[in-house]
């Protein structure tokens, strides 16, 4: 994403930064900005509550190349039912394999661990309260969400006008999914925290290595996965919703 002016970007949304150009992620990352659930704000907020040079991450951002990371689909572009699909696929069946294999490394982790190294017990248990709060969503997203936004895409592209209900119905859920996405982004952060941002101490055992490099895998995909419903298909639902 190669921005002339300045003072445009730093004015973005970090969730339209990241939409624009994934490889901004990077950036983001490096100085603590959340772009999924944090997405809203601008980068020059973003900046300021992180206690980061403006003009430094702008310059970073403005100058990144389009080939240095593997996340290279426009998904801008993408229709919302492909999208749908392509989320339901790859970051939904993620979670549910990993929400299973996770917590038998953490159970084990803080069991053999937890007396030197008390916050595996913390993070076993707030990972188990993560894995049972995800799989509500994504039943929510699968079985009420993501129908919704395909009939209304669908009405909408064949010229009709979609159901009064619908609308209504999926202007709720999108708030809801929001806040759901918030609070499942609190509880990675704690995680996060408790683990020294996943890394091992000098007596981890393998599977406590495991553990950490899985935590730290599920983040970065939760980011991923987060971005492109709040910042891509969600804002897409909302254009096919007529204005209040």
């Amino acid at each position: 994403m190669k921005m002339t002016n300045q003072t445009r970007l730093t004015e973005m949304p970090v969730g339209e930064i990241v939409a624009s150009n994934y490889n901004a992620a990077g950036v983001l990352k490096k100085y603590g900005i959340d772009f999924c659930c944090g997405g809203g704000i601008s980068l020059a907020k973003a900046c300021e509550k992180k206690g980061a040079d403006l003009n430094q991450v702008a310059y970073q951002i403005e100058n990144l190349t389009t080939n240095n990371t593997g996340f290279h689909q426009n998904f801008s572009d993408w229709d919302p039912d492909f999208l749908i699909d392509y989320i339901i696929n790859n970051h939904h069946s993620f979670v549910r394999r990993k929400v299973d294999e996770i917590p038998a490394y953490a159970a084990k982790v803080a069991k053999v661990h937890g007396g030197r190294h008390p916050e595996n017990v913390e993070i076993y248990r707030h990972f188990n309260t993560l894995a049972g709060e995800m799989i509500d969503h994504l039943e929510s997203e699968e079985k009420r969400v993501f129908p919704l936004i395909k009939k209304i895409y669908a009405a909408t592209k064949n010229g009709d006008t979609p159901n009064a209900e619908w609308i209504e119905q999926l202007r709720k859920e999108l708030d809801l999914m929001e806040d759901e996405h918030e609070d499942a982004g609190d509880l990675m952060k704690v995680i996060h925290e408790l683990s020294n941002g996943f890394t091992p101490p000098a007596d981890a055992c393998a599977t406590y290595q495991i553990l950490y490099q899985n935590l730290e895998g599920f983040e970065n995909d939760l980011h991923r996965h987060v971005h492109l419903e709040n910042n891509i298909l969600f804002k897409k639902a909302e254009k096919l919703l007529p204005a209040v």
